[in-house]
């Protein structure tokens, strides 16, 4: 009896193990960009200049045409807030008017972190873009 309880146990684990494949793969065919999506990739775009502008210059630049950036026609990046030892962006997209994502790197030096646009939501982790909500 105890043979018995063993096959139908390894027959259960590999039949969710198949299950849990299945929807991984069809789920990524399925993803298409977003308006919040672009923006948040534009974003990561810019702290990545940022940094490397800070490693060749003396500190951070205040514009993306500094950083050599091109977001794109429908995108708008605006860098502000900008100290040696930081600074604050946001970004806003064409097909969201009022909308819009922010990120900061850095100290701010008393000021509050940025905070999007429709949502008034306050960026909380440096580094990490954060959206209204784009429905």
């Amino acid at each position: 009896m105890a043979r018995a309880r063993c096959i139908p146990a390894f027959v259960v684990v590999l039949s969710l193990g198949a299950a849990q494949v299945a929807p991984a793969q069809s789920s990524s065919a399925a993803w298409m960009s977003t308006p919040a999506s672009v923006l948040k990739s534009t974003l990561r775009n810019v702290v990545q200049a940022q940094d490397k502008h800070r490693a060749s210059h003396d500190g951070y630049a205040r514009s993306v045409e500094a950083l050599r950036l091109n977001p794109g026609p429908d995108i708008k990046v605006l860098i502000f807030g900008v100290t040696p030892q930081g600074w604050r962006a946001k970004a806003s997209h064409k097909a969201r008017p009022g909308r819009s994502c922010v990120v900061f790197v850095g100290q701010l030096e008393g000021k509050l972190a940025p905070k999007t646009e429709a949502d008034g939501q306050m960026a909380g982790e440096e580094r990490v873009p954060l959206c209204d909500r784009m429905e």
